[in-house]
């Protein structure tokens, strides 16, 4: 397999290694989600040097797939760099949810706000948003903010949405919903 592995473009390694540490992550195995997502932020390194040496746009949807794996593989620098470069282009809302994580991580709380106070409430994750709102409640009245919480609380919140829209697609792949709950890529 090593022979093929020269014509597979960077990318696409970087995204079927993103989806497989998203499935890992949900059925809970954290060894192969770390696993996988370690491979697809190198692939996603390699993708975008290599668009970065040719002076072309990276799309804003390997940006946040890059930021993402960033954030799992505890890069939160160059997640928060690659997730607000993603924002500049487009207003997707796992950017604005995992740049805001990644902030809270790096400890710039301020920034972490900006981010989770921009999460777009037209992206339909209820969840997601109720938490959000509720964590920055909290945030902003402490008078020093315990961003190790906030973070967790997070990564509940996205775990409890993920949980929720799987067995929402079941419904939909039904036919007892008409329409998908995108989330930007």
């Amino acid at each position: 397999m090593a022979f093929f592995d020269r014509f597979v473009q960077p990318y696409r390694i970087g995204e079927k290694n993103f989806e497989r540490g998203r499935t890992a992550e949900f059925r809970r195995d954290e060894t192969k989600a770390a696993a996988y997502f370690a491979t697809a932020a190198t692939a996603f390194d390699d993708h975008l040097r290599k668009k970065t040496a040719a002076h072309k746009d990276v799309r804003p949807s390997h940006l946040v797939m890059a930021g993402i794996c960033y954030a799992r593989t505890g890069r939160f620098e160059d997640a928060l760099h690659t997730l607000e470069t993603c924002l500049e282009a487009k207003d997707i809302p796992d950017a604005f949810l995992h740049a805001g994580y990644a902030a809270a991580k790096l400890g710039k709380t301020k920034t972490a706000i900006a981010h989770w106070t921009h999460y777009p409430d037209w992206a339909g994750q209820r969840i997601i948003s109720t938490a959000l709102k509720t964590i920055l409640r909290t945030i902003q009245s402490a008078d020093e903010p315990d961003l190790q919480f906030a973070c967790e609380a997070v990564a509940n919140a996205i775990r409890a949405q993920d949980a929720y829209n799987r067995v929402d697609r079941n419904f939909r792949d039904r036919g007892q919903r008409d329409r998908e709950h995108r989330q930007g890529y």
